[in-house]
C-alpha cells in the first residue's frame, strides 16, 4: 500500500558535520533502518531530498550532502572538484556511515557520480535508484551522437562561464531561484522552508563557485550545435558495465536529458529496472514523491 509522509521522530532530519575524505562534510540525517545515501544534483543539496526523507524515514537511516554545497566544506581549486575528487567522497562517506554495503539513490549530477562509483567499487552497493540522471560515458556519446541530447547540453557551457558567475553573484541567485523554483513553490511541491534554505546556501561566501566548479572539472565534451561527432573518444575502450542492480525512475517531461540516456542504458547495466513517469519532469522526487518514495523502498528491500 503506498506510504505518504509521516510525522514520526524518525523523520527529524538531523544535520551534522562529519569528516569525510579531508573535508567537513554537513551531512543531514534521518531514520531508522538500513544506511541509505542521497545524492543530489544541481544546484541542490539535501533539501531536494527531503520529500523523499520524510517518507523513507521509517524504514532506513537517510544520509545526504556533497562537496562544495550548503555547509560542506568548498575547496577553492577547480581540480578540487574532479570526479575521482567526488567519487572518492562517496566512498569515504559511505565507509563512516556503515561497515556493510549500502543502498544508494541519485538525482542529476548525483546520479552520474553513483556510476561512476558502481562501475569502480561496486562491493559497496547493494543497489543503486537513478533518478533522472545519466550513465557519464552514455551521456558523453550522447552529446556526440544525440542531437536532441547536444543541445539539451549547451548549458554546460553557459554554466562553466565567468559570465554566469558574474550573473548570479550580485543577488546570491535569488532572480535565478525566482525563475527556477518559482513554479515548485507555488504548486507546493517545494516548500517555503526549503526555498529560503536554498537561498540562504547560495548567500554563503564561495557557494556558487563551487557549484559551477564541478561542471568546470568535468570531463564531458561540449561541442556546438552543428560540429561533426570525433571518432577518438574518451568514453572508449573503457570498463563500463553497471556492476549492481539499477533502477531508474524517470519524469518523462524532462528538458535537461534527453529518453535516449534511459532507452540505451540496458547495455550499460545488465540489470536494470525501468519506470517512466509521464507526468514527471526533470526532478521526480519532487514531482511524484509517494511514487517515487514507494518505488526506492521496493527495490531496496529485495537486496536487504
Amino acid at each position: 500500500m503506498p506510504q505518504s509522509t509521516r510525522s514520526s521522530k524518525a523523520a527529524e532530519i538531523r544535520e551534522v558535520v562529519r569528516p569525510v575524505n579531508r573535508l567537513a562534510m554537513n551531512v543531514a540525517s534521518c531514520g531508522e533502518g538500513p544506511a541509505m545515501v542521497l545524492l543530489h544534483g544541481f544546484p541542490d543539496h539535501w533539501r531536494v531530498w527531503r520529500p523523499l526523507m520524510e517518507r523513507l524515514a521509517d524504514d532506513f537511516t537517510l544520509h545526504a550532502d556533497q562537496r562544495g554545497y550548503n555547509l560542506t566544506s568548498r575547496p577553492a581549486d577547480v581540480s578540487a572538484y574532479g570526479t575521482e575528487h567526488l567519487v572518492a567522497d562517496i566512498a569515504a562517506l559511505i565507509a563512516s556511515i556503515s561497515d556493510e554495503p549500502v543502498c544508494l539513490v541519485a538525482h542529476d549530477w548525483g546520479a552520474t557520480l553513483a556510476f561512476w562509483l558502481a562501475m569502480q567499487q561496486p562491493d559497496r552497493l547493494k543497489c543503486v535508484t537513478i533518478l533522472n540522471g545519466a550513465h557519464p560515458y552514455l551521456l558523453q556519446d550522447a552529446i556526440w551522437d544525440d542531437p536532441r541530447q547536444r543541445a539539451a547540453s549547451q548549458y554546460f557551457e553557459t554554466l562553466r562561464s565567468e559570465a554566469f558567475e558574474n550573473l548570479v553573484k550580485p543577488d546570491a541567485g535569488e532572480s535565478i531561484a525566482a525563475e527556477w523554483f518559482g513554479p515548485e513553490l507555488a504548486s507546493g511541491r517545494m516548500s517555503r522552508q526549503d526555498y529560503d534554505g536554498y537561498l540562504k546556501a547560495w548567500r554563503s561566501p564561495g557557494a556558487w563557485e563551487a557549484m559551477l566548479n564541478w561542471y568546470r572539472a568535468a570531463p564531458f565534451i561540449i561541442p556546438p550545435i552543428d560540429a561533426p561527432a570525433p571518432e577518438n573518444r574518451w568514453t572508449h575502450g573503457r570498463d563500463y558495465l553497471i556492476k549492481v542492480p539499477v533502477q531508474v525512475i524517470w519524469g518523462a517531461k524532462d528538458t535537461v536529458f534527453s529518453s535516449v540516456l534511459v532507452d540505451d542504458l540496458n547495455r550499460y547495466a545488465p540489470c536494470l529496472d525501468v519506470h517512466c513517469l509521464p507526468d514527471a519532469g526533470h526532478v521526480p522526487q519532487r514531482d511524484a514523491p509517494d511514487t517515487c518514495a514507494d518505488l526506492i523502498r521496493s527495490f531496496a528491500e529485495r537486496f536487504l
